[in-house]
């Protein structure tokens, strides 16, 4: 089956496929969007780790369904964008951490899927997630205030839900690409019930531990266990 074709089966629609180059290894990107909903220029990505050489492939989409197809305990990893993180290392959480480590042990291993999700600041946006990054420094409208908002604060203070996220999509995606089974890193509950419900085996969840992290980070970190997130160090 075409890639194009299998995505479309599982509700997605294929955006573009094509060799990238990441810490000077080349890997297989594949935009996807869900099918009849056009993300425009920011489709989400699948990175594909493997020992394949992606440049010299005849047909690079054959290529990407076989990957994987029918592969059992795939390392993969769920990353919702995080621009501030992801981009410019900010301190204030450990997204651009586990993107860094994560990709670092797919690289290591020669193998493994890394979803780029494209829904910042928890679902909520760039512009949102900046009110609620002001607030957390006490900042309402430009003017300081006598109190701090921790992150979960913030959204809700904004009239978010403490989480805006759906995993679903990237289960959907696990699916079209035939994968038996995965080893999910990530110590997000509502991650292994999205892919779950998709019909994804998963055989192991794994933490990748990113080592120390700022006293904001910290924070935030606190309140993912109270959500029930499941961490080992």
């Amino acid at each position: 089956m075409h890639l194009s074709e299998a995505l479309s089966f599982a509700g997605l629609n294929l955006v573009a496929v094509t060799p990238l180059e990441i810490r000077r290894e080349v890997v297989a990107c594949v935009a996807f969007e869900p099918l009849g909903l056009s993300m425009g220029d920011f489709p989400h990505l699948a990175i594909l780790f493997s020992k394949r050489d992606w440049a010299g492939e005849a047909d690079i989409h054959k290529a990407v369904m076989q990957e994987f197809s029918g592969a059992r305990n795939v390392l993969t990893r769920l990353h919702s964008e995080c621009l501030l993180g992801d981009a410019f290392g900010s301190s204030m959480c450990d997204c651009g951490s586990q993107m860094r480590v994560a990709m670092e042990e797919m690289q290591a291993r020669g193998e493994g899927l890394f979803i780029y999700l494209r829904q910042e600041g928890r679902g909520i946006g760039m512009r949102a997630k900046l009110d609620c990054l002001a607030l957390q420094y006490g900042f309402v409208k430009g003017k300081r205030t006598a109190r701090r908002h921790t992150s979960d604060e913030a959204n809700l203070a904004l009239g978010f839900d403490v989480d805006e996220r759906s995993f679903d999509i990237a289960g959907k995606l696990l699916k079209a690409l035939d994968i038996a089974s995965v080893q999910l890193v990530t110590g997000n509950p509502r991650k292994i019930e999205d892919i779950a419900a998709e019909g994804v085996t998963i055989d192991e969840t794994k933490d990748l531990w990113c080592g120390s992290m700022s006293a904001r980070a910290a924070e935030e970190f606190a309140e993912k266990i109270a959500r029930g997130y499941t961490y080992q160090r």
